[in-house]
């Protein structure tokens, strides 16, 4: 009898902790407030922002919410808080946490979490503040927890909003050291994504270009990221590690994978490689003759920042001027580029003759 009655306690007290778990859920899930502004609520103003529009358009709605001023990025913001809420990111953990212990009664009276929401608001939303530069800035915060989303196409977009610029305004070099310091480890688990998604792991090695005050947390990851499947992602690692540790990308090799990408089909990420070769001016003896071989490449765009990363190696202009020659017999820009830099190695002595061959 003893027993029986220790047992219906322990019932009564896991039935009342299953209780206030449920009443707190049910108040964390509720529907968010839908203010006012400017006489129409919130998330009418959201449906009205246009994915696709034409140029024009996309300017005019980029001016009327530049005209909201701070008071609209905020509206902005709790969008991104609404579509993509952070409490139900930490429920669905937890159901799936109590779905593995608690008896199948009790899961079913747990409500179901929401479905995962992918594209659509947070896209189009974090799209437009990216468009608003600086002003967007009072909402880093909440594209900050969109870092944390399930879905890895909203994740890439909203690091896109923090490096859109790709250069020192960059808007993650405009924060606070230590709110830039706590998107780190979200940067770091984005590079390391397992996923499809090469895109998110691109625009997370761009974004540790911006750590070089964290280069010993940040380097050995990047230096990872030199082995991805994805040229692209190579690529922007070898550009980020020449930016945060110049000083390992001998033993990093990072002018091998830098060439292996200087051959890839595709020029749109081929010119990047031959620039950054011509940037790093590393390893001549590997990177001259994979650029002058470049002087042959069909595509004018490769094969002109092909010629003027050849003018970083000008200590090796005997073997230069050769290939230039070659090259300026071309009938597109490339040619042209040839025949400027022709002129220049041969007016001009060897800038740095002790630089090893």
């Amino acid at each position: 009898m003893k027993q029986r009655k220790t047992w219906s306690k322990k019932r009564i007290v896991l039935f009342t902790i299953f209780v206030a778990l449920l009443a707190g859920l049910v108040w964390l899930l509720w529907p968010p407030p839908d203010p006012l502004f400017h006489g129409k609520p919130e998330s009418e103003w959201i449906k009205g922002i246009a994915n696709g529009l034409s140029l024009s358009e996309s300017e005019n709605q980029e001016q009327r919410w530049r005209d909201f001023g701070p008071d609209g990025v905020l509206v902005l913001a709790r969008a991104l808080d609404r579509s993509d809420r952070p409490l139900e990111r930490t429920y669905r953990r937890v159901y799936r946490r109590l779905s593995a212990v608690l008896p199948g009664f009790l899961v079913r009276l747990l409500p179901a979490p929401r479905p995962i929401v992918t594209a659509g608001p947070p896209s189009i939303v974090i799209n437009l503040l990216s468009r608003l530069g600086r002003d967007a800035k009072p909402a880093a915060p909440a594209v900050a927890r969109v870092l944390k989303s399930d879905d890895a196409g909203v994740r890439q977009i909203a690091i896109s909003f923090f490096t859109s610029l790709e250069n020192e305004d960059a808007l993650l070099n405009q924060l606070p050291e230590r709110q830039k310091r706590k998107l780190l480890p979200e940067f770091i688990r984005a590079v390391e994504d397992k996923g499809n998604n090469w895109g998110l792991r691109n625009n997370a090695a761009l974004a540790l270009r911006y750590y070089s005050e964290q280069r010993d947390v940040v380097a050995p990851v990047l230096v990872q990221a030199l082995q991805d499947s994805s040229p692209w992602v190579r690529q922007c690692a070898a550009e980020s590690l020449n930016r945060v540790a110049p000083d390992v990308i001998g033993r990093a090799r990072v002018v091998p994978t830098v060439i292996g990408v200087l051959k890839d089909p595709n020029d749109q990420i081929a010119w990047r490689a031959a620039s950054l070769l011509g940037e790093m001016r590393k390893e001549p003896a590997l990177a001259v003759p994979a650029l002058i071989e470049s002087l042959e490449n069909t595509n004018s765009l490769v094969a002109s920042t092909a010629v003027q990363a050849l003018l970083r190696f000008n200590e090796q202009a005997e073997i230069i001027i050769p290939a230039l020659e070659k090259a300026a017999q071309r009938q597109d820009n490339a040619g042209g580029w040839a025949k400027s830099a022709l002129k220049q190695l041969e007016s001009e002595p060897p800038a740095n003759p002790g630089v090893p061959k």
